[in-house]
């Protein structure tokens, strides 16, 4: 049976969806906060710093926003640096997120409006800060490949959300070269999350130094993954 997918919601570089529109917002607090152990982390501290392959329309960083715009924790510091090989409009941010105005709106409009106002035909770092009741947020975004924006980190990362489209659809985002890369720009200790459990990706991560720990998935799909840095 082949699913319809939302004209909006098509990445027609990699011909695949950003991601399910069916409680897209509670399938990212549970695959990669919960697994990534977010709030395990604040509780010890008031800094975190997160990388995220993939960013595509903001889907992650505004379940993040509303996630801890609903934990009660004040006062953190939150550094986010993700990557976008393929940036979208503005205006075709704002589409794809509409379909979240119900349970956070108030976000949506903030994140799109300082979007705008980066060259996102510029390749590099962008930076955009965004404020909510819990503190402070820095969104770093890079333009460009993923090797490239990981080897441009200059300070390890707390958690990863591995996040890009799938291994059939996007391989370059999951290669070994990269998840090496990755576990090389994580704190020892420090945790990673993702929705894929192919053999391949759980072998580039135990090489690149993680735990492998397989846990029940979201809707339709029976199991994702997390893990620690060991060494």
């Amino acid at each position: 049976m082949t699913v319809q997918v939302p004209p909006y919601l098509l990445n027609e570089h990699y011909d695949d969806r950003y991601f399910d529109v069916v409680d897209a917002l509670e399938e990212a607090k549970h695959v990669f906060f919960q697994g990534c152990g977010i709030l395990d982390i604040l509780s010890t501290r008031e800094t975190l710093r997160i990388g995220e392959t993939g960013f595509g329309p903001g889907r992650l960083l505004i379940s993040l926003l509303d996630f801890l715009e609903n934990c009660g924790i004040k006062d953190i510091s939150v550094t986010y640096n993700s990557v976008e090989l393929h940036p979208v409009t503005p205006e075709r941010m704002s589409s794809i997120l509409g379909v979240f105005r119900t349970e956070a709106g108030q976000l949506i409009d903030p994140l799109v409006e300082a979007y705008s106002r980066i060259e996102i035909e510029r390749p590099g770092w962008h930076q955009i800060r965004l404020a909510g009741p819990f503190g402070l947020l820095t969104l770093n975004l890079w333009i460009g490949e993923a090797l490239e924006m990981v080897h441009s980190l200059t300070a390890p990362c707390d958690a990863w959300f591995l996040d890009g489209h799938g291994p059939k659809k996007n391989p370059s985002i999951w290669r070994p070269e990269l998840l090496m890369a990755i576990g090389e720009k994580t704190k020892t200790g420090g945790t990673y999350a993702t929705f894929t459990v192919a053999g391949a990706v759980r072998r580039g991560l135990v090489a690149a130094g993680f735990s492998v720990e397989q846990r029940p998935g979201f809707g339709g799909k029976k199991s994702v993954l997390k893990g620690t840095k060991l060494y």
